[in-house]
């Protein structure tokens, strides 16, 4: 279920909203909406959710009995990875790493449930806090399927840590304000994903769709950049909506994305884009493997296994590894001394440099082949003419205001600016400031409504991973 479609808009939110703050027992209401909303998009695959949260549960509920054991959390551990790896890796890694195959036998095509790749990072998340200690495992069954389950961030994230709302799952209070601001962030995310991310993808999909003999170097770039607005408009979207849910429920939700665009360094990139799956990998990844702490050299291995890690994470396939690889390899250059020449160059040419890097990835994060990723990027950096009537005939006015609405919105400045103008017009007062937001939100609203009843083009990026 979408949350850009009507069905989740006009009849599954409000009667979510409707039970939730009508009847009680909120946390039951939550997770029974959450495994509906899950089965209607998936049908009786939720039960694999189901095995997910028995497993995170079983493993606290040991821990209660007998205390922190590893075996208990190597045990945990492995079930939850076992599960992610058949359904996720299992094909590629026959297929396509090892290449074992033959003689009349295939390995047997398992489905992709949507979002698996969160829910089981929620899940391990529950475990890693509960073996180390950071905070008391969950009583009841109730919370801690709530948790992993909770609709909002369940097939898209953000990925919110247990400790997070560990103790809002026991005691949250909803507030007039809390619902109003939850509305404004969800309609924000909610305009993100329909008036830009949407227009974009229209033309990313056509151009990275055209055969490569047709390709330009006009045409390859408008697509790479096409792509880098689509994906952070669709994912940084999703995430807001995901926030803004979370908000009208009385649970903070940590922020996803922090204008990415505006980095001076791959390194200061990493720190803004996904910020709850960068800091997940560095918290249950990077430290465990040593961290900065044994030296340059076991600095260098870790950062560059977590990033291919991360490709991994995202796809079982070879763009996504080398995606990952491509990231890990910048931010070790940058901590071999590039990093310090960045801080002490113009910073408009630090701002190229990283978004230039970061668009190229995109490239190879789109692709459906390396050998496409490659073709793509040669044309963009050997200058190669051709018939560029495809990108005009094709990209109409509105592609054109989404691709002006994803410079501006992509920058911090109408954040910045937005403040600027609330303090000078007397709008910071607690009654303007809501009323101010309030006719934003529902503007946005009606504009994205009209986009919903009219467009079939939907899907957001990161439900297929």
């Amino acid at each position: 279920m979408l949350f850009t479609s009507p069905v989740f808009l006009f009849m599954f939110l409000p009667a979510f909203l409707l039970c939730y703050f009508l009847l009680g027992r909120r946390n039951i209401i939550i997770l029974a909406f959450s495994l509906f909303f899950y089965f209607y998009g998936e049908g009786w695959i939720v039960r694999l959710l189901g095995v997910s949260v028995f497993i995170a549960w079983l493993h606290g509920a040991l821990l209660l009995r007998y205390g922190a054991k590893k075996w208990m959390f190597v045990g945990a551990l492995v079930t939850q990875l076992g599960i992610l790896g058949y359904f996720k890796y299992s094909e590629f890694f026959v297929r396509d790493v090892f290449r074992i195959e033959g003689a009349g036998w295939t390995w047997p095509e398992a489905l992709l449930p949507i979002g698996i790749s969160f829910f089981i990072f929620q899940g391990l998340s529950y475990s890693f806090d509960i073996h180390r200690g950071n905070h008391k495992p969950a009583k009841s069954f109730i919370d801690v399927a709530t948790y992993v389950s909770m609709f909002p961030q369940l097939i898209a994230g953000p990925i919110v840590r247990y400790g997070t709302v560990a103790k809002q799952l026991q005691q949250r209070t909803i507030r007039t304000g809390n619902l109003n601001w939850g509305i404004y962030i969800f309609c924000i995310g909610l305009a993100q994903k329909m008036l830009i991310a949407n227009k974009l993808a229209v033309t990313a999909d056509g151009l990275f769709g055209l055969d490569p003999t047709l390709l330009t170097t006009t045409t390859a770039w408008a697509a790479a950049l096409s792509y880098t607005g689509q994906i952070y408009f669709d994912f940084a979207g999703y995430s807001n909506m995901a926030i803004g849910l979370g908000f009208m429920m009385g649970f903070r939700f940590p922020k996803n994305f922090n204008h990415p665009y505006v980095a001076k360094s791959i390194t200061d990139f990493w720190r803004r884009w996904h910020i709850s799956m960068t800091s997940w990998f560095r918290d249950y990844v990077y430290f465990p493997l040593g961290g900065n702490r044994k030296g340059n050299f076991m600095t260098y291995r870790n950062l560059f296994l977590v990033f291919l890690v991360s490709g991994l994470w995202h796809g079982a396939a070879w763009t996504f590894v080398a995606w990952g690889m491509y990231h890990g390899a910048f931010l070790v250059i940058e901590r071999l001394g590039l990093k310090k020449i960045l801080a002490k160059t113009w910073s408009p040419m630090a701002w190229l440099y990283t978004f230039v890097i970061a668009v190229f990835g995109w490239v190879l994060f789109r692709a459906e082949s390396l050998p496409q990723a490659f073709n793509v990027a040669k044309k963009m950096v050997i200058p190669t003419g051709g018939d560029n009537s495809y990108f005009f005939l094709h990209s109409g006015l509105d592609i054109w205001i989404g691709m002006l609405l994803a410079i501006i919105f992509a920058s911090n400045i109408v954040e910045r600016k937005g403040i600027q103008v609330m303090g000078k017009l007397g709008l910071r007062t607690k009654s303007r400031a809501t009323a101010v937001r309030m006719s934003i939100a529902f503007a946005l609203f009606a504009l994205c409504f009209i986009e919903v009843m009219s467009s079939t083009y939907n899907p957001f990026i990161y439900f297929r991973f």
